[in-house]
């Protein structure tokens, strides 16, 4: 049973992680007009808690 939930954690911590790179490049790249802050912290945001949830996965024993 624990196996399984740190394999769902992982899987979901990169998957925000991913996520959260996908869309800070998407606007670093494609996005021509001026963003505002909080826009760009949606990104920031979802890959920051991608981070946190593998950092606790792999902290812990």
């Amino acid at each position: 049973m624990y196996a399984t939930r740190k394999a769902i954690s992982i899987i979901l911590g990169l998957t925000l992680a991913g996520a959260g790179l996908f869309g800070f490049g998407h606007m670093q790249f494609h996005v021509v007009e001026p963003v505002s802050i909080k826009l760009w912290l949606i990104p920031i945001t979802i890959f920051a808690a991608g981070v946190a949830t593998l950092w606790g996965d792999f902290k812990t024993p």
